[in-house]
């Protein structure tokens, strides 16, 4: 490749090194993105996922999150807890504080999730129930249909019996004479 076609490729026509603008904003992209990356970090201090307030509030604040962290931890998957994390969530969408007020929206969602999930429960164990009511159903009809299939098989074997004892009679009764052959 000739040695214009690189420089210009790679941005080095005019002075043989980069240009500064491209210096300058690749510089500026980069800073962006750390510090943007920086936004979710923590004070090694406080939990994660605290807010650093005042220090007059900051034990109201470390309430109502405590509040909300009891609700989450109780709404895991396989932890039956549910009442205990509505609870936690009612007494902090009741708490009219500042610092209570600020974990509201998120309080109400996962309230709305709670109510949905016992609701969905209470219906899977209706469903259940249900479930169990037609396996017992079906087992009674089977084993009634069992028991009229034996009556059945007993009925029929009796009256083969029946029919057998006919023929057998029907064989030891001598020929009946036929009229017409005597003369």
């Amino acid at each position: 490749m000739p040695e214009q076609h690189r420089a210009h490729l790679t941005g080095h026509h005019l002075t043989g090194h980069r240009r500064p603008a491209t210096l300058l904003l690749r510089a500026t992209a980069m800073a962006c993105i750390s510090l943007a990356g920086c936004t979710g970090l923590h004070d090694r201090t406080t939990s994660p996922g605290a807010i650093v307030t005042a220090p007059a509030d900051a034990s109201a604040h470390e309430a109502a999150q405590e509040r909300l962290h009891t609700a989450v931890q109780a709404l895991q998957p396989g932890q039956a807890r549910l009442q205990q994390a509505r609870r936690a969530l009612e007494g902090l969408l009741a708490d009219g504080s500042t610092e209570a007020r600020a974990h509201h929206p998120y309080a109400r969602a996962l309230l709305e999730q709670i109510r949905e999930r016992q609701r969905l429960i209470a219906h899977n164990e209706q469903l259940v129930r249900e479930r169990d009511a037609a396996i017992a159903d079906r087992d009674a009809r089977a084993q009634a249909l069992e028991a009229a299939l034996a009556e059945a098989l007993l009925a029929r074997d009796a009256l083969q019996h029946k029919l057998d004892a006919l023929g057998e009679i029907e064989r030891r009764l001598p020929a009946p004479a036929t009229p017409g052959l005597d003369r």
